[in-house]
């Protein structure tokens, strides 16, 4: 039963999300923080494969896709960018060696503080969301 909510609650959480959407680069580190989420829950109810996707798509399906990764390497710097893209990793080898779950939510929870505090600094500065679209 728990297993069946879970994978149902993963399947509507997409659509939560789109729901209500913020604007500007929040939005984006929202859809981050989304995925992590999902991870952490997914991590938690044993599903490491779910868990490790969720990392990946986080990071590849919006952080890079999204080009928040490209406007925080601009506008905060590329050693900053770098730690935080290293988080994204850490997380997914935490749960690739079933490390303790302590550990898994402090990394998950490490990167949600910093998508929110990053993408609130982007939208300070007024860094638009089109400014690195390919083929523009």
């Amino acid at each position: 039963m728990k297993n069946a909510f879970l994978s149902l609650w993963i399947l509507l959480l997409p659509a939560i999300g789109w729901a209500y959407q913020l604007p500007g680069w929040s939005g984006v580190a929202e859809e981050v923080v989304r995925h992590i989420d999902v991870a952490e829950q997914s991590y938690f109810a044993g599903d490491v494969k779910q868990a490790k996707r969720s990392v990946v798509s986080a990071y590849f399906g919006v952080f890079e896709e999204r080009k928040m990764e490209a406007a925080m390497r601009m506008e905060l710097g590329a050693r900053h960018t770098y730690q935080v893209e290293r988080q994204f990793g850490d997380l997914r080898k935490t749960i690739q060696k079933g490390l303790d779950g302590a550990e898994v939510s402090a990394i998950a929870d490490s990167i949600r503080l910093a998508m929110r505090r990053d993408a609130a600094l982007l939208d300070q500065a007024g860094i638009p969301l089109e400014v690195f679209r390919v083929n523009q």
